[in-house]
């Protein structure tokens, strides 16, 4: 049973006619989507998951498509090696308002690429999404408040294979005075009282309230003010909700406009024109995007892309920025890298040297021009690439997720079975002596030691599958 208050409101916003087509929408089933993750590096026979799985590409994202339940894609190891993210279509569009934006890809494309800030982050489909566009260059900052939600954001970050990302556990207004007008883009993906996604979870319906939505549109007025004064004179800013209340949506973005006279609405007719369902803003804000089931092949979703104008000139941030370690012996690290990765591998490590950062014993490349983060709760600063110790380096299991099969000096190219007993943590068989990279169909997936014939499993015992 929908809300009272609910259908009052939707019949006022939308009209009789089309929020009947919405309740109908309800008793339909939800559609699944992922996207293909293209850092993820491919070998000469690696699987086509698109074909493997019978993938129906989804038209605003060229990475999104849409799978049937049955291939239970979440179950598959592919899932663990980063190859792809499952993630609903609606959540997919901020993300392609922003990456298919004009103002992105200028800057993307430039030598120093573009800085971005994810503000509530979890559980990662944005922050990876606009990572994958990214390719390893610029900056991407994914924040989430929430401590337990930052910790599987950091895992998504990993799993994925993104090396440019910091990922922080901080409140908005403690990262507004330390980035002010610092970031390129800024990502708002808002908390909200979560009315699109009344056919996927019903607690959503359990738990909405009009005194919830006062609620999340006084926590979007104080994020929006924040990101305000993230955002660079000349940038841009994604805010999207999965709701469909007005006061949560174009009342935000009123206000933001309102308050501060040089933000002004962008036009997104490049994603209006290829999602069935969209639905213009309330006047006056008709550039704003509704995406409404059931026309709408996915859940209830609402985006704006807003600019920041005035002159674009980069802010430096607040501490400077950060320095790499010292590093006093690196002898156990030259060693493992002869030992275990190719050349050019290994070379590619070693160029960005001045980038590394010790956080205890452990190993990381900092993002280019990476900001001061004194004072910050910091989970992850780029990429960890392992771990000094006593005698010798260990690898992270985040670069064996970042390498591919042609990285490593010695490989194991399993099935999708023997992948998942890795997962598990079974031993593999395997040829050579020393760090092999364990791969299913030609991905990468974790790390084992061979000896003897046999491949000691080093996947992380925190990830792996139990029962």
């Amino acid at each position: 049973m929908l809300p009272e208050e609910f259908v009052r409101n939707m019949k006022t916003l939308l009209g009789d006619e089309r929020f009947h087509l919405l309740e109908s929408s309800y008793a339909q089933e939800s559609v699944q989507a992922l996207r293909l993750n293209p850092l993820k590096k491919k070998s000469e026979n690696s699987a086509d998951i698109a074909k493997l799985m019978e993938l129906e590409g989804i038209p605003y994202e060229e990475s999104g498509y849409y799978f049937n339940p049955e291939f239970a894609p979440g179950r598959r190891p592919f899932h663990d090696a980063g190859v792809y993210y499952i993630q609903d279509p609606g959540a997919m569009v901020p993300g392609a308002v922003l990456t298919q934006s004009e103002f992105f890809k200028r800057l993307s494309e430039s030598e120093e690429g573009i800085r971005v800030i994810d503000l509530c982050a979890s559980p990662g489909g944005k922050s990876t999404q606009i990572a994958q566009v990214m390719a390893g260059k610029g900056l991407l900052v994914s924040n989430e408040i929430n401590r337990s939600r930052a910790d599987v954001l950091s895992c998504n970050i990993e799993r994925m294979g993104i090396t440019n990302a910091i990922v922080l556990n901080e409140s908005t207004d403690k990262l507004a005075e330390r980035f002010e007008g610092y970031f390129d883009a800024v990502i708002v993906d808002a908390p909200c009282s979560g009315e699109g996604m009344f056919r996927k979870d019903p607690d959503a319906i359990a738990q909405w309230s009009t005194e919830n939505v006062k609620v999340c549109a006084e926590r979007q007025k104080e994020i929006l003010e924040n990101a305000y004064r993230m955002l660079k004179a000349g940038g841009v800013l994604v805010y999207s909700t999965c709701t469909f209340e007005k006061e949560e949506n174009e009342d935000r973005v009123a206000y933001l406009m309102e308050l501060h006279p040089d933000m002004k609405l962008e036009d997104i007719s490049y994603i209006k024109d290829k999602a069935a369902g969209c639905m213009d803003g309330t006047h006056p804000y008709e550039k704003t995007v509704r995406l409404m089931p059931p026309d709408f092949k996915g859940e209830g979703q609402f985006s704006a892309l807003l600019s920041k104008g005035g002159d674009s000139e980069n802010a430096l941030p607040f501490g400077g920025y950060e320095t790499g370690s010292r590093i006093k012996d690196m002898k156990a690290l030259e060693t493992f890298l002869k030992d275990s990765l190719t050349d050019e591998a290994a070379d590619r490590i070693l160029e960005a040297k001045a980038r590394f950062r010790l956080f205890g014993d452990n190993l990381y490349i900092m993002p280019e021009d990476t900001p001061s983060l004194s004072g910050l709760k910091v989970l992850r600063c780029g990429l960890c690439i392992g771990t000094f110790k006593k005698d010798r380096f260990e690898p992270a299991h985040a670069l064996a997720l970042a390498l591919g099969k042609g990285d490593a000096k010695l490989s194991i190219d399993t099935d999708e079975d023997a992948a998942e007993s890795y997962v598990r943590g079974m031993t593999l068989e395997g040829e050579g002596n020393g760090w092999c990279l364990v791969c299913v169909c030609g991905y990468s997936l974790g790390w084992g030691k061979v000896s003897n014939g046999r491949v000691k499993n080093h996947y992380p015992k925190g990830l792996r599958i139990v029962g």
